[in-house]
């Protein structure tokens, strides 16, 4: 492919392993030691000069950390010509996704899961401690060191995207993270810290056991979508956080009255249980105090962020003389975003669906439907009652 002169030192460039946005990683021969590394070059035209110099900032602060302790790639060296910056890295030997690819995306044992995660476990621990949040955190970015010596040890690698948490605490409108590996906090543009790293590693465990991605979603309406259909709906006080919220979801002016109905129907529900025929059939003192609703947690797993469940539960603290731990939660007055799962809300009323689209144009229910990928189009909004 061609050589490098670097001062005295010389790279002979082997092959190109693999190709990105900005350029290309290349195997290279160091012709003084005989060393085969891999060589990121990056193209001046297309890869910015301050982005540059953060990534090589971040890589000289990584330098004296113990890399097979922290499994993150060892940095070399840097050096740069008229037409591109070049990145010294250990070669590594091929990275998960094309591992993925190459088994056929078969399932991976969870043994081997646990092994994988607990390496990256140790990098995250270590980026922690130096305030970095890698923000790319994905197969691609999972190098496997040398599976047939050392199966599924692995590093991690590709610091292009990350950052230093001080530098972007307070940034309100960031661009980080590959979208399947996207962390809630940044979807809906909350406060955001090195955990979302955390949840791009809980999804690629996820992808490993299945075989797919978990949060496939074709634009970011859709990966709200697909996170909804297992985590349920935000909290209301996340949502009301939230300065992009509104791409996503649409404010309900009045859900007290859906609380109510949805608490006159749990207790109902007891009443079926202590009005029997049949007394041993009869709920007991001990089980009724479990109920759903003397426990409040039916209309809690819906409407936690209303008025009317703030009120519920300040009545039960009370009567229990322990109201000095009472407290309204913000963002409870009417017209908050109102969290709340389809299979709650049906059983609340029988007259509301658990989700409604509405378009610019007009308004359209969907009935018995659940949270999934109807739709790519941003254009709707996931309604909360």
């Amino acid at each position: 492919m061609g050589t490098l002169v670097v001062g005295a030192e010389c790279y002979d460039l082997v092959a190109t392993v693999g190709k990105g946005t900005f350029g290309e990683v290349a195997q290279g021969r160091r012709r003084s030691t005989g060393e085969v590394v891999a060589i990121k070059i990056l193209k001046k035209k297309r890869y910015h000069g301050r982005v540059v110099k953060k990534e090589l900032k971040l890589l000289q602060a990584l330098r004296g950390v113990d890399t097979e302790e922290s499994h993150i790639v060892r940095f070399l060296e840097s050096f740069a010509d008229g037409a591109c910056t070049y990145l010294v890295f250990e070669l590594l030997e091929q990275n998960l996704r094309d591992f993925q690819k190459k088994n056929n995306f078969l399932p991976l044992p969870v043994r081997h899961i646990r092994t994988i995660t607990v390496q990256l476990l140790a990098a995250l621990l270590k980026l922690k401690e130096l305030s970095i949040i890698h923000a790319d955190l994905k197969p691609e970015n999972i190098m496997l060191v040398d599976h047939a010596r050392y199966p599924f040890h692995v590093k991690l690698v590709d610091f292009g995207s990350a950052c230093i948490l001080t530098e972007v605490r307070h940034v309100k409108q960031p661009y980080i993270q590959t979208r399947f590996y996207r962390a809630p906090e940044i979807l809906l543009g909350l406060p955001f810290c090195e955990k979302v790293d955390v949840w791009s590693l809980g999804c690629v465990m996820a992808e490993l056991h299945l075989g797919w991605p978990l949060y496939p979603g074709i634009n970011e309406y859709d990966q709200v979508r697909y996170i909804c259909s297992t985590l349920g709906l935000p909290r209301g006080e996340l949502l009301c956080a939230g300065w992009k919220t509104c791409s996503f979801f649409q404010r309900v002016p009045h859900p007290t009255a859906l609380a109510e109905h949805c608490d006159l129907r749990g207790m109902v529900a007891l009443l079926k249980t202590m009005l029997t025929w049949d007394s041993q059939e009869r709920i007991t003192p001990s089980a009724a105090l479990e109920h759903p609703f003397i426990s409040l947690q039916q209309v809690k797993s819906s409407f936690e962020a209303t008025q009317y469940y703030q009120l519920c539960h300040k009545d039960l603290r009370a009567s229990r003389k322990d109201a000095s731990a009472v407290q309204l939660f913000p963002g409870t007055e009417e017209g908050a975003f109102i969290p709340a799962s389809q299979r709650s809300i049906q059983e609340a009323t029988t007259q509301m669906d658990g989700l409604s689209l509405a378009e610019p144009s007009g308004r359209l229910s969907i009935a018995g439907q659940k949270l999934g990928r109807e739709s790519g189009s941003a254009s709707h909004l996931i309604r909360w009652w």
